[in-house]
């Protein structure tokens, strides 16, 4: 498939993550998608999560149109390649983060949906009420802004729904996924249904949605729901999921996939960081811990040049966060590995004192030149819901035992969960 648009270039985040094989499981393949569905959005996390696509192998190319009545559509096309020249395409979209989306999202009358082309889209978009008897009826909002996003900038002649279209029939044992959370997820649906008016066969179509709400009438349903693979990803708690129900005329449709947010997650339910969170912790309960070193792991950062030696990891926080231990330690490692895929990892991490000396014995017997202790405390910030300050350690040896250097980074949970402002705090050293 060609990549579209512009590059985006981007530094490298130790972000735990790994591209998905052919037929990956679905732990594997809905955290991608959560990672991706994140790395759509503006801002400082979506950033950083972009720049980890990118370390792992991904080639990003962002894409923003202006179509209909203003209405501002925006995705991000991701491409990973395999050693065999087998490739992965994801298409992602970002959900309401600016005043245009707001206004998108409120547009909620029902225009008809159709046709087979780009002219046949909005021919059909625009026929009279009193003649739609029968016919698949939408969002007009989210129809919008799937036809500025795919079918609106047209390049020698193609839009760059029409490419990928074009690519996907020419190509039929290739996939394309499509993800996004809230007003992307409903962007993702529309999106899927208009490459399969193009020809796209369902088999080639997988749509994810994570917290989306529904898009269309019972005829979109009974038109569409076997043209393409539909999962949907719904937080307990998020109010969104039901905002457009039955009795205005919406229906839903697809394999609904619950999900729960970490009882220390103080962020909205509805919020992206908390399907990610949620994505990661069910990746960690399905794949051993000790394992997700190597299957986590896209395209390891070798630049470091030498052998290091990680001891048992140390963890001090308030009984609240118990629960949390596994995956904040997890996620360190991953995230060190990925950072020098030369790294040897102690056998177990530790609840008591560390033996710097022992540990130092046991780097020299791998043939490390230096030896990295973590040790990540938290407490609970008082008058705060399940708010919590953490605070990681880092503390470099050389192999005889000698402290080379030393600092402390930490950080509020609120916006981020426990997991996430690990992540954070490591990618600042």
């Amino acid at each position: 498939m060609k990549v579209l648009h512009f590059v985006i270039l981007l530094c490298v985040l130790a972000f735990p993550l790994r591209a998905f094989a052919a037929a990956p499981d679905l732990p594997a393949l809905l955290f991608v998608e959560a990672a991706a569905s994140e790395a759509a959005y503006s801002g400082e996390l979506s950033e950083l999560l972009r720049a980890r696509l990118t370390a792992a192998g991904w080639e990003i190319v962002g894409a923003e149109t202006v179509g209909h009545r203003g209405t501002v559509g925006r995705f991000f096309h991701m491409v990973r390649r395999d050693a065999d020249g087998a490739e992965l395409h994801l298409i992602a979209f970002p959900g309401t983060e600016r005043g245009s989306d707001v206004w998108t999202d409120l547009r909620m009358k029902r225009a008809a949906f159709g046709g087979h082309s780009p002219a046949e889209f909005l021919a059909v978009r625009d026929t009279p009420k009193k003649e739609r008897g029968g016919m698949p009826l939408v969002h007009r909002g989210f129809l919008d802004y799937c036809q500025a996003a795919l079918f609106t900038d047209a390049a020698e002649g193609e839009t760059a729904g029409e490419r990928l279209a074009a690519d996907l029939r020419a190509h039929p044992s290739e996939k394309l996924y499509l993800t996004g959370h809230s007003l992307g997820g409903a962007a993702a649906i529309l999106a899927a249904a208009r490459l399969s008016d193009l020809g796209v066969s369902p088999d080639q179509l997988i749509v994810t949605t994570f917290g989306a709400p529904a898009v269309g009438n019972e005829d979109f349903v009974r038109t569409y729901q076997d043209r393409f693979t539909l999962r949907r990803v719904v937080m307990r708690g998020d109010p969104v999921k039901d905002a457009l129900p039955s009795p205005l005329g919406f229906h839903h449709f697809g394999e609904r996939i619950d999900w729960q947010p970490a009882r220390t997650t103080a962020a909205f339910p509805h919020t992206m960081t908390v399907y990610v969170d949620a994505a990661l912790r069910r990746l960690y309960d399905t794949h051993d811990s000790s394992g997700a070193l190597t299957f986590l792991v896209g395209k390891e950062n070798r630049t470091a040049g030498h052998t290091v030696y990680l001891a048992p990891i140390e963890v001090e926080v308030d009984d609240a966060l118990a629960e949390d231990v596994p995956y904040l330690r997890a996620v360190l490692r991953d995230a060190q590995y990925v950072r020098n895929a030369a790294t040897v990892f102690a056998p177990a991490d530790t609840s008591g004192p560390l033996d710097v000396t022992a540990q130092a014995r046991v780097a020299r017997a791998v043939g490390a030149e230096q030896m990295l202790v973590y040790r990540i405390s938290g407490e609970k910030l008082r008058d705060a819901h399940e708010t919590y300050r953490l605070t990681l350690e880092r503390s470099v040896y050389d192999r005889d035992g000698n402290l080379l250097a030393a600092g402390a980074r930490s950080a509020a949970t609120g916006a981020l969960t426990p997991m996430e402002v690990i992540l954070y705090l490591f990618a600042q050293d």
